[in-house]
């Protein structure tokens, strides 16, 4: 295996404060996320209506979560070579970059942004494991507590940072875009729901974008939350140390990501990580645009999707508290659950712009689903996967790039109905996945004891 690699906090000193230390660092590094991605899933949750000609919009998207796939496989030997703060730092500086390209979007700009953004993606989001997984190590035998429990409260801190991205920027695109005098949609001559289709003909520009100098003012506010983020970073997160067990060649990271990824437990779990990334994909991407602006313009996406942030960042601090008690098997099960479930509320719902409150309930429900699903899913990883963990996560972020892209690549040719029913399959295929990883976890945790 390559790249084995062993991390501990820059921090030397053993004083009263060091219970302390821990919990500081993660509230540093789930700040600066707070302010990157209120940014970044409030543009990616526009993206698709705002860009709508030409598919310009979810054919960026493709190519952000297509370009993940590879920077997630060679993740380990970036962040070997980087740093994990540095490649943080440097996935900031892209985010501002991304934002700017937004300004001004078209084939030129957009596109070469989005791939960049992919890029640096997979060491940001290894690099983020690192940290939490070092936090949760290092507080855990300060309280005296296992590592499971302890790590799930520092994901739970940072989950509810992160999930409350969807709040603030939500509600920040509303409020701005409700200004211009051009949100209103009025439109009668599609369908909207399961039924709509954005390759249909008839489509083109259905939805009516605001005013440009309201677009303005809103992306220089995400503009300005990216700087926030990555002055927070620069200056108070502390280095990473990563110690290699020895020194191998960069092209080793590769193999050491196939090496996991052909490890049976990751095998079983790749089907879970792809399906809960194919439903959030159509949440982000299908049920903004076939369901919101379709049904009731574009300035209701944002106050909509705030509904989803919410419930995520409340439920994500009470679930990393609920494990210590019920386990991850039980939390896990409501999860995929859900995750299953509103694919088939979708295809059943026939939207209404007479019933605004509907609107919100799928997004709140669907919360609940990520709420569980994302912590536990970092701390499944770290568990079942403690001695290769860079490769682990890489492989983690990975699958889920993958299945991202494929749901927005299949967007561009499939009408949304037909998506549905794959990622219904999807979503059963998976849960049948993790319990199968979860019966071969439990099967050699047992021989090691015995």
């Amino acid at each position: 295996m390559c790249n084995e690699t062993s991390v501990a906090l820059n921090t030397d000193s053993r004083d009263e404060n060091e219970v302390k230390r821990p919990l500081k660092d993660t509230l540093v590094l789930s700040f600066s996320f707070l302010a990157i991605y209120t940014s970044y899933l409030a543009i990616q949750n526009l993206q698709s209506s705002l860009n709508e000609e030409g598919s310009l919009g979810v054919v960026a998207l493709s190519c952000l979560y297509g370009t993940i796939i590879l920077s997630g496989i060679l993740a380990p030997s970036f962040i070997k070579i980087v740093g994990a703060k540095r490649s943080l730092v440097i996935a900031w500086i892209i985010h501002t970059v991304y934002v700017g390209s937004n300004f001004y979007p078209s084939w030129a700009t957009l596109i070469p942004s989005s791939v960049l953004l992919g890029g640096i993606a997979g060491p940001m989001w290894t690099s983020q494991g690192l940290y939490l997984t070092a936090n949760g190590n290092a507080y855990s035998k300060l309280i005296n507590e296992n590592f499971h429990s302890a790590l799930s409260k520092l994901n739970g801190i940072f989950f509810t940072c992160y999930e409350a991205t969807q709040i603030i920027g939500n509600l920040i695109s509303s409020l701005v875009l409700s200004k211009s005098s051009s949100v209103e949609n009025n439109n009668t001559a599609i369908s909207c729901g399961a039924e709509f289709c954005a390759t249909a003909s008839n489509v083109t520009s259905v939805i009516e974008k605001p005013d440009q100098n309201v677009i303005y003012i809103l992306l220089g506010i995400f503009l300005a939350c990216d700087l926030v983020g990555l002055c927070l970073t620069f200056f108070f997160l502390p280095e990473l140390k990563m110690k290699a067990s020895q020194d191998k060649p960069i092209s080793n990271s590769v193999v050491s990501c196939c090496t996991t990824m052909v490890d049976k437990k990751m095998l079983l779990l790749i089907p879970t990580f792809m399906s809960n990334a194919m439903t959030l994909g159509i949440l982000f991407a299908d049920y903004t645009q076939a369901f919101i602006s379709c049904s009731l313009g574009i300035s209701m996406v944002g106050f909509i999707m705030a509904s989803y942030g919410g419930t995520t960042a409340v439920l994500a601090l009470f679930v990393s508290r609920m494990a210590k008690y019920t386990g991850r098997y039980s939390l896990f099960i409501v999860g995929n659950i859900i995750d299953a479930a509103m694919p088939i509320a979708l295809l059943y719902w026939n939207p209404s712009p007479d019933h605004p409150a509907f609107f919100y309930i799928v997004p709140t429900v669907w919360g609940v689903a990520e709420a569980i699903l994302q912590a536990q899913f970092n701390s499944l990883v770290s568990i079942m996967f403690e001695e290769k963990l860079d490769s682990a996560f890489a492989n983690y972020h990975t699958s889920k790039a993958l299945a991202f892209t494929a749901t927005f690549v299949l967007g561009t040719f499939l009408c949304l109905k037909t998506r549905l029913y794959i990622a219904i399959g999807v979503s059963l295929f998976g849960f049948l996945g993790y319990i199968s990883a979860e019966l071969v976890f439990h099967r050699q945790t047992m021989s090691i004891q015995k």
